[in-house]
């Protein structure tokens, strides 16, 4: 503002210097003088072109459409939800279509299988426009929205109807089952709508064969039921199999959820063996801990007399030939025996191996007693993993066999008689070419798992630590280098995640996929390494190009939560219209060069009416 009056006041006082102080013309002059200020000024204000900030109301405002696949679900309010947008955004006003994420406004369906407003509002607020958000009000993300993000937002709520509806909300199973274990598979059946019990049936198939049903009565809604079906021995063969789960009511009106998917493996011999030898407490606690533990098929086998063996889960008399094979097709073998491995050395087999010897019949190799565990000094792979348990706290071991660690050896745990005298070793790890082994010395670690409460939790903690680790370099929990999600929602991408040392910006795929020709798409991946892919309902089983080995199957489901009725929230709040402030710049207004013009008009019109020049 000074660098507008200033040269404004100076060409006031030269126009009243020269019309009354020189000219002398008097009252005349100072008329004079106004007019040549006015122009002049006009003038400067044009060359210098100040700028100020106005207030802007009333524009168009800024409409957000639900497209998420609850707004085209049975009873959904789309068309309703699109005709509004239209009327909202009139001719002039921007629609913007959320979900999944933000896109463009199109008439095609609802697609995305996320409910997400956030990155939507943050763009619509950057736009400077008053924001309508049309919605079923399912939002699922609008609790984590900022409240400033929502000052000024209306909401238009189109609720959908409750109708009838039964839908797979789950299926879960072991990923990874032997060939002669039953296949076990738990669902979760959501209700909706129906106020009675009413029957439903459960199926299992594997493409078009039907490998299972079971009818089953469900209780009335709303509710969530829990069912179990399981599949006999050798119903699949050995390989990855796709199965396919699904439930059927008389009144269901949305069918979409009613179909899962469940990737299983099934292998000749299952990946953790438990072998007991001779049979005793220590190694039926192993089995059934480690049952709960590792998420894969566990099978324990115990020898109870001279080349006599049962199955410890069915109790099922075994050959010692069929034991032997199942230990070397094991991918962890627990072996439950003295120092002296005879079976171990027999089995020929190159996996991870927790050797567990100890026993009081051997007192020279036995030292029976009150051992109290500590957690070693040493550094060892498993300090991080039993780092947050108390050992020195815990129930005494009743002994152990004392062993000396050797060059290439470690020690995670230790144990002091009475905790007095010198610390021996009682896990004792080795890795050698890739091939994990553990040791354990102490006896008595199955009374942790009876008695229950905290030593429990230490025991189980123990076993996963433990088995963690000795799967880490095992062929069944390998790092893969090029991996994929195995199911997921309709809507919803496919992740692909690639692991390795050099990691490559991208890597092509051939997709195949039951009905549609094959395509190569290229995966861009990020910098957490994760690439995405968008694509329709079905089973893709997909390999990098020019690197066979690196395969793998994904389902995409026609299944989605977004078919769920869920939680009508939104914020309270009135809405209004947002005002913002504009830069305006003198140039901008006409009517100063007209007011310039005829300053300099008038005051050319009255000097030549008194004969100046």
């Amino acid at each position: 503002m000074f660098v507008v009056m200033l040269p404004l006041a100076a060409v006031a006082v030269l126009a009243v210097f020269v019309y009354v102080a020189r000219e002398q013309m008097g009252l005349e002059g100072i008329g004079l003088a106004a007019l040549r200020t006015a122009g002049l000024g006009a003038l400067i204000v044009l060359f210098l072109n100040p700028g100020r900030a106005v207030r802007v109301e009333g524009e168009p405002p800024l409409v957000l459409l639900d497209a998420s696949l609850s707004m085209g679900a049975a009873g959904g309010p789309w068309p309703r939800a699109l005709d509004t947008a239209r009327v909202l955004a009139g001719t002039a006003g921007p629609v913007l279509r959320f979900g999944f994420g933000t896109a463009r406004f199109d008439t095609a369906g609802p697609q995305d299988g996320r409910s997400r407003l956030a990155s939507a509002i943050r763009v619509a607020r950057a736009a400077d426009r008053p924001v309508v958000v049309v919605t079923d009000g399912e939002i699922e993300d609008i609790e984590s929205i900022a409240p400033t993000l929502l000052e000024g937002v209306s909401f238009v709520v189109l609720p959908r109807d409750t109708l009838p509806n039964a839908s797979l909300v789950s299926v879960d199973g072991s990923p990874r089952v032997a060939r002669e274990d039953s296949i076990h598979i738990g669902v979760a059946i959501g209700l909706w709508g129906v106020g009675q019990e009413h029957a439903a049936r459960l199926e299992v198939f594997e493409a078009d064969r039907r490998l299972a049903s079971v009818d089953v009565t469900l209780p009335p809604a709303p509710s969530v039921a829990r069912r179990r079906i399981a599949l006999p021995p050798r119903t699949l063969s050995t390989g990855l199999h796709v199965l396919r789960v699904r439930v059927s009511t008389a009144d269901d009106q949305e069918q979409r959820d009613d179909e899962r998917h469940l990737l299983l493996t099934v292998s000749e011999q299952p990946p953790v063996v438990v072998i007991a030898d001779p049979a005793d407490w220590e190694g039926r606690f192993l089995a059934s801990e480690l049952g709960d533990i590792v998420h894969n098929a566990v099978r324990a086998y115990a020898r109870v007399g001279e080349n006599r063996w049962l199955d410890m889960k069915t109790l099922r008399p075994l050959e010692s030939s069929a034991v032997m094979r199942a230990a070397r097709g094991a991918s962890l073998l627990v072996l439950r025996a003295r120092r002296g491995p005879t079976l171990l050395q027999g089995s020929g087999a190159q996996q991870a191996v927790w050797h567990w010897p100890g026993g009081a019949d051997d007192a020279s190799e036995f030292f029976a007693g009150d051992w109290y565990l500590t957690q070693a000094t040493t550094a060892s792979p498993l300090a991080g993993r039993v780092a947050s348990v108390h050992w020195d706290s815990l129930p005494p071991l009743s002994g152990l066999v004392p062993l000396v660690p050797g060059p290439r050896e470690w020690v995670a745990l230790g144990a002091r008689q009475g905790r007095r005298g010198p610390e021996r070793p009682v896990l004792i790890g080795k890795d050698s070419a890739g091939i994990r082994t553990l040791t354990t010395t102490g006896a008595g670690l199955w009374r942790w798992g009876f008695r229950g409460g905290a030593p429990r939790e230490a025991y189980r903690t123990l076993l996963a630590a433990g088995s963690d680790w000795l799967l880490g370099s095992n062929a069944l929990r390998r790092q893969i280098p090029l991996s994929s999600s195995p199911t997921v929602g309709r809507g919803e991408p496919v992740v692909f995640r690639r692991s390795g040392d050099a990691v490559p910006d991208s890597i092509e795929i051939r997709l195949s996929r039951e009905g549609a020709a094959d395509t190569t798409v290229a995966l861009w991946f990020a910098s957490d390494s994760l690439a995405l892919y968008h694509g329709p309902p079905g089973v893709y089983r997909w390999a990098a190009v020019g690197n066979p080995r690196l395969s793998g199957v994904s389902v995409i489901e026609e299944y989605s939560a977004e078919y769920q009725p869920r939680r009508v929230w939104i914020p309270e709040g009135d809405g209004g219209t947002i005002v913002r402030l504009v830069q305006r710049y003198a140039r901008e207004y006409w009517w100063l060069f007209v007011f310039a013009v005829v300053a300099f008009a008038g005051e050319w019109a009255w000097r030549y009416r008194r004969g100046l020049p």
